[in-house]
């Protein structure tokens, strides 16, 4: 049976809307399924460390994208611990000189100290380092039963030049007394807040430093270890004040980047703290 021109044209027309209205479907489909993924709570805070138990703390690539989507937590105020970094005595083992404190601890303690974040800070007890890896400092500061740990190194090296008045030593008798040498000290203090329940480092703050001084030929190594010593000591209180301006800032960014991923506004673990979280919340 054959159809006229007209009605070929209808059943081309019928054909053309039956084809668009299949393709229309999954559109619509997908359409609907969007909200439903938009409505699917976000992970829940990390409740324990992902790493691994061994010194090089390895991630599987399950838990490194877990680590990634959760929401940051931050449980403040809180008691927190310093751990001063000390070097190893010997090459063979992880065995720290315990007989060196590094000179910046103690006023970096006590510029920390008195902060909002921080309901108490103690000094923990330095711990062998390197082969035991970040699980040691876990299990030492569970003794302590602290949430968080600062992590506080110097380094910082010296040297020896000698000056334009060193041209004195020909006099033999001038190089008794005359400042002909220029010790130099530089470097940089560090302080990283460490996650004890989760194993996460938060932020690392540095702080570079620089010191000069002029003396004479006696005793050049107990003059370049006094000028790092006062460089440490005269500079740990800022890296303090350092680290609690980006304790502020991290919980500013923290608060903005879990209500982007759908956390509700001012959830639990990321409180209010410090001058610039205020600032921002009145508008100032």
């Amino acid at each position: 049976m054959s159809l006229s021109p007209r009605g070929r044209a209808a059943a081309l027309l019928v054909i053309c809307l039956l084809a668009a209205a299949c393709g229309a479907r999954p559109q619509y489909a997908s359409a609907r399924m969007a909200p439903a993924a938009a409505d699917a709570p976000p992970p829940p805070p990390l409740e324990r460390s992902l790493f691994a138990r061994d010194p090089q703390g390895a991630l599987t690539e399950d838990a490194l994208q877990q680590i990634l989507a959760a929401p940051i937590e931050l449980d403040l105020p809180a008691r927190v611990g310093v751990v001063p970094i000390v070097t190893a005595t010997d090459w063979r083992g992880p065995n720290p000189d315990y007989l060196r404190v590094p000179a910046g601890v103690a006023p970096f303690m006590q510029r920390l100290r008195g902060s909002e974040p921080f309901t108490l800070v103690t000094e923990i007890m330095p711990i062998p380092s390197g082969a035991l890896g970040m699980e040691a400092l876990r299990e030492i500061a569970a003794r302590y039963r602290l949430r968080y740990v600062v992590l506080y190194r110097e380094v910082i090296a010296t040297k020896s030049t000698v000056g334009p008045i060193a041209w004195g030593y020909a006099t033999v008798v001038g190089a008794a007394f005359l400042p002909g040498q220029d010790h130099t000290a530089y470097g940089y203090l560090e302080a990283s807040l460490f996650d004890v329940k989760t194993g996460l480092l938060l932020f690392t703050t540095r702080r570079s430093v620089l010191g000069r001084r002029r003396s004479n030929l006696w005793h050049q190594d107990d003059k370049l270890a006094a000028l790092a010593s006062t460089l440490a000591v005269r500079s740990a209180p800022a890296l303090a004040d350092d680290v609690k301006s980006d304790l502020f800032r991290f919980a500013d960014a923290a608060r903005v980047e879990n209500q982007r991923h759908g956390q509700v506004a001012g959830a639990p673990g990321v409180p209010a703290i410090g001058p610039t979280t205020a600032a921002v919340a009145t508008g100032e």
